[in-house]
């Protein structure tokens, strides 16, 4: 006869139990290595602390002695056995983060995995927590870890709450309101002393200046010769007695420096042509000069046409406008693009803008011409080629002007942004 669990021949009263192995035989290191790795979850017993190979040993398992003793201990307090388990597990779970993920925000299902490496931990369906999720939302409830839920999963980082952490955090903050309140403590001394130079007068706001240098803008030179140095150390056991003969004669001369000073300021401001002047003056007084050269070139001949081009009309149909009013609707139109479809009495015009569609009348003063990209279309609205379509070739923008080529390919070099304006290309 057999039994019908283990399909072993049955013992029967008069034969003996078979020994179990000793530790280091063959037998045993058999059964050891077997044993060795994962097995899987649903064959492994907590109560007990053993992890069968297969279903047939497990439910052998289940109907031993032992583990039918455990679960009536189990019976009797059920609470007690799985409050214990989730204090191993979180225990564990916890050791295991501070000592390898301590600095770094990691993956809750890595650490889970590193975890029940160990064959020996302590599973977490003997615990109160049902699945990883719960237990990764306990621990950010409980402040032990700082959680995030991203698509891939739980990242979790370890929060340090030892006592050793509390001290240095508590040392740090202490540190850094010792320095604010020393930069305060520097700051409010600074304005007294300031307040008080200026009640007694002492006190002077910086004033920045030109740099000049009565040498112009020849170079910079020392001469290191050989008697250098012994003219060095002769100066130098010269300078204190030097220094107080100085002091002295310093207030005698401050009055004579400074009217002298006054009245070199006045002359270089009457001529400033009678003294050298620095590259800076130079280039000031070049750029000046360009500017007057320039406005006396664009000034027009005779009074008649000066007096003509300020309301000259310019506005055509078809051209591409800038609105420059910012009152108009709020400021709704202000720097936006249109088109003009219509002109009226030729100093206002019908504008649909490019945004919106809305259709405005504003006169040309209210109105800004658009300059285009190089190679697009554009119309000539003042000037002698008024009226002809022409074409970007380039545009100066230190002279603020454009050359344009028109449509029978001369070249127009020297028109003002207010002469072109931009047109809808075909």
């Amino acid at each position: 006869q057999h039994c019908s669990f283990c399909l072993s021949p049955r013992r029967g009263p008069d034969r003996a139990a078979m020994p179990k192995q000793e530790v280091g035989s063959t037998k045993w290191l058999g059964n050891k290595m077997k044993a060795k790795g994962l097995q899987k979850l649903r064959w492994y017993c907590q109560m007990c602390q053993k992890q069968c190979r297969d279903e047939n040993g497990f439910k052998c398992h289940r109907m031993s002695d032992g583990h039918q003793r455990q679960m009536q201990l189990f019976v009797q307090d059920p609470n007690r056995f799985m409050d214990e388990f989730s204090q191993e597990f979180e225990k564990g779970f916890m050791q295991l983060m501070s000592h390898s993920y301590r600095s770094q925000r990691v993956l809750a299902n890595t650490v889970y995995c590193d975890f029940i490496s160990n064959r020996h931990h302590t599973h977490m369906n003997s615990t109160i927590w049902v699945t990883l999720s719960n237990f990764v939302q306990y621990l950010g409830r409980t402040n032990q870890c700082t959680i995030d839920k991203t698509p891939k999963g739980w990242y979790i980082q370890y929060v340090d709450n030892t006592p050793e952490a509390r001290m240095r955090a508590a040392a740090k903050q202490a540190l850094e309101e010792e320095e604010v309140s020393s930069e305060r403590r520097h700051a409010v001394q600074l304005q007294r002393a300031i307040a008080e130079c200026k009640k007694d007068g002492g006190f002077k706001e910086s004033e920045f200046t030109e740099l000049q240098r009565k040498e112009g803008d020849a170079p910079i030179a020392f001469s290191m010769s050989s008697g250098s140095a012994s003219a060095i150390a002769s100066a130098s056991a010269n300078a204190s007695a030097s220094s107080v003969v100085k002091a002295a004669e310093g207030a005698e001369k401050k009055k004579n420096v400074l009217a002298a000073f006054e009245g070199n300021n006045e002359s270089e401001a009457q001529d400033p042509r009678k003294r050298k002047l620095s590259t800076v003056e130079k280039i000031r007084l070049e750029h000046e000069e360009a500017k007057r050269q320039k406005l006396q070139q664009e000034a027009p001949d005779s009074p008649s046409e000066s007096s003509s081009s300020g309301s000259e009309p310019w506005l055509c149909e078809g051209i591409i406008v800038k609105v420059m009013n910012q009152d108009l609707a709020g400021g709704k139109y202000h720097r936006k693009k249109g088109k003009v479809v219509r002109v009226r009495q030729q100093f206002a015009a019908e504008i649909r803008m490019v945004e919106g569609r809305d259709l405005i009348r504003l006169d040309q003063e209210m109105l800004e011409t658009v300059i285009p990209n190089l190679g697009k279309p554009v119309m000539v609205v003042k000037g002698p080629f008024k009226g002809k379509a022409a074409r970007m070739r380039t545009v100066d923008l230190e002279g603020f002007c454009v050359s344009v080529e028109l449509d029978d390919s001369r070249v127009v070099e020297g028109l003002r942004y207010d002469q072109v304006c931009k047109i809808e290309e075909n």
